[in-house]
């Protein structure tokens, strides 16, 4: 019985816990990382030129807001 109960196994068992907990709270959080990639793929391409537009602009800020939108659906589920 004491083979089983050794600091190497209670490590491994505290870091399959931790693996587990990380997983769950990631795959709650998956449609706001990909709303934020998609953020700073429409920012990379906005300021390829060096400058921003008012019409890149306005699609950041869409981009933003879509992020914000995936935060209070996380939150409240309203829409």
């Amino acid at each position: 019985m004491s083979d089983w109960f050794s600091w190497s196994n209670l490590f491994y068992l505290i870091g399959i816990m931790l693996a587990g907990g990380i997983s769950l709270v990631a795959s709650k959080y998956t449609t706001i990382v990909k709303e934020m990639k998609e953020v700073a793929k429409v920012l990379e391409e906005a300021y390829e030129d060096g400058e921003l537009s008012k019409k890149e602009k306005e699609s950041v800020m869409k981009e933003v807001l879509d992020v914000v939108k995936s935060v209070i659906n996380l939150k409240w589920k309203i829409f």
